[in-house]
């Protein structure tokens, strides 16, 4: 039976972050065991990221990014699962791609980001380069409820950060053919945006191919997580 519920910070995170702190998500997502030789190019030295993306969390209510904890969630998520085929809908100004491609680094992976305003891909194409993660991401610019459904994929991970109306439109596009058995699909802003994300989550929450969970880092806001059924 699938079920909903919220799992509160004290619960989730004290037995996440508590294992995996900043510099233990710097370190341990540039190598480890199963991880595959790094591409052409490389992330920057752990002082070079810390400071990109003390910057970064700095401007994020300015760009509607995620925060800190929420980008760490996404790290440890994409390494847990060994997500290699990373979808991500509103790159912003690429603060979630730095967190999702630290991650990446450990398991060899890709990731598509898509973003509707042509001066935040600029910027996320600048600070993705700082970080040394270009090899790693793959920019299009337009409207993602037209470019997904022309994405290649399939798709182990997704993450949705854009427009909050639009989370049904972009599942329909990636489930089944776009998501693979076994894939994760996270949706921010499920907790403070969960009005305009109502439809959604209550399709999400009683689909039966999907076992979904809400949980918040913050206890302020949170994601929607969906993990598909292998069988």
């Amino acid at each position: 039976m699938n079920t909903t519920k919220t799992i509160k910070r004290r619960e989730f995170l004290g037995a996440a972050t508590g294992a995996a702190g900043l510099a233990t998500l710097w370190t341990g997502s540039l190598a480890g065991p199963g991880a595959e030789a790094p591409a052409k190019g490389g992330p920057k030295d752990k002082e070079t990221l810390e400071k990109l993306m003390a910057e970064l969390d700095a401007k994020g209510r300015q760009f509607l990014s995620v925060p800190k904890k929420d980008g760490q969630f996404l790290n440890l998520l994409v390494k847990a699962t060994r997500a290699t085929s990373v979808l991500e809908v509103g790159t912003s100004h690429g603060y979630s791609a730095i967190w999702i491609s630290l991650a990446l680094e450990e398991t060899g992976g890709k990731m598509t980001t898509v973003e509707i305003l042509p001066e935040r891909v600029q910027l996320a194409k600048q600070h993705v380069a700082e970080a040394g993660f270009s090899h790693r991401v793959s920019f299009n610019q337009g409207d993602a409820h037209k470019i997904v459904p022309t994405l290649e994929g399939p798709f182990d991970f997704v993450f949705l950060d854009a427009d909050k109306e639009g989370q049904t439109d972009y599942f329909n596009h990636l489930y089944p053919k776009k998501l693979l058995p076994g894939g994760i699909i996270a949706v921010h802003n499920a907790i403070r945006s969960r009005g305009p994300m109502k439809d959604y989550l209550e399709m999400i929450a009683q689909h039966p191919d999907f076992d979904s969970v809400i949980l918040s880092m913050t206890m302020d806001d949170g994601f929607s997580v969906s993990y598909r059924k292998r069988a």
